[in-house]
């Protein structure tokens, strides 16, 4: 499932006011209102902070009542008072009432307030809670969450299609340069290609240097404590990037392999495998397919995000070819 993760928004930081211009600026787009009027300005609302007239095909009219609550967080007293204080000042029972409230209510408030309504009376009724706010405004009201909360899904948008076209564009000019044009001659280098993917390579080491590296290259691959860059030996690419050889290149892991005797229970393995390093090509700032003076290879200019090297994850290679994710790894 494709999940996204979003800051919940924060209402209590608006003032009460701003928070009914809020709600306002959303009503006014539900509907082409005949009338829409905002009494709590003033302060003289009569429990009602915005009221909305939609005029019918029949020349009858809807009336929408809105009351908005800021509250961190309500009780079934303070809602039952809230529709008192309503009926107490006005004769009138609207067609639709909404409350509006900037916290989260229970499955049974939600049904109390239905049902105190309807005991006094009420058509129709609904509750906007804080989530339902947020849901209106991240799918509907793009503009109102920039100007309210700065949060700019546009251009967020923007910066993730930028990036997707970026990348798909840099992982075709990459296999083109870095990729054997000529197709296989025999059946061997057929069996190669599959089961030996770094033999497709033109070139088999990549030197994998940082953007923020400035010493190189005065500092050499001698120096243990360096970090500006290493070499790499080419593995194949992947869906998301490039997989290079990761020093140290063969290590004893312990692996969580699932029992074949008990289910949902696993059991420790020891395994020696290779290591590789998975480059996502957003971390591939650009590259030098012809290398230079010192190192006659291609040249990786990387986003170094782990500090010492590019990585989004390791894989681990057992001598089948089967590879183990990094999380399947018992720890030290």
């Amino acid at each position: 499932m494709v999940t996204r993760t979003i800051n919940q928004l924060h209402f209590e930081d608006l003032d009460p006011i701003r928070f009914e211009e809020l709600i306002l600026a959303m009503v006014y787009r539900m509907r082409r209102w005949d009338k829409l009027d905002h009494f709590g300005k003033k302060g003289t609302d009569d429990g009602i902070d915005i009221r909305a007239v939609e005029k019918l095909e029949n020349e009858k009219e809807n009336a929408y009542y809105f009351q908005c609550k800021r509250y961190l967080k309500i009780s079934n007293t303070e809602i039952r008072k809230i529709i008192d204080d309503y009926l107490a000042r006005n004769a009138t029972i609207p067609q639709f009432y909404v409350l509006v409230v900037s916290c989260s209510l229970t499955k049974k408030q939600i049904e109390y307030f239905e049902s105190y309504c309807d005991n006094k009376g009420f058509n129709t009724v609904t509750v906007w809670t804080s989530s339902i706010i947020e849901a209106k405004l991240y799918s509907e009201y793009h503009d109102l969450l920039f100007a309210y909360f700065g949060v700019n899904l546009v251009s967020e948008r923007k910066t993730l299609v930028g990036s997707i076209r970026r990348n798909v564009a840099l992982k075709k000019q990459m296999k083109r340069d870095f990729l054997k044009q000529t197709g296989c001659r025999t059946r061997e280098e057929i069996e190669n290609r599959l089961h030996k993917p770094w033999t497709k390579f033109n070139h088999s080491e990549v030197l994998i240097r940082s953007i923020y590296d400035k010493a190189y290259p005065q500092n050499t691959l001698l120096d243990r404590e360096f970090t500006g860059y290493y070499k790499a030996e080419v593995y194949d690419f992947y869906h998301n990037g490039l997989m290079v050889r990761a020093y140290p290149y063969v290590k004893n892991i312990k692996y969580k392999q699932e029992s074949l005797n008990k289910q949902d229970e696993f059991e420790i393995i020891d395994l020696e495998v290779e290591i590789l390093g998975c480059i996502p090509f957003e971390n591939i700032i650009e590259y030098d397919v012809d290398g230079d003076e010192y190192y006659n290879y291609p040249h990786l200019f990387c986003d170094f995000v782990n500090v010492s090297d590019p990585y989004e994850k390791l894989v681990y290679l057992c001598n089948d070819g089967y590879m183990i994710d990094e999380d399947l790894v018992e720890r030290d």
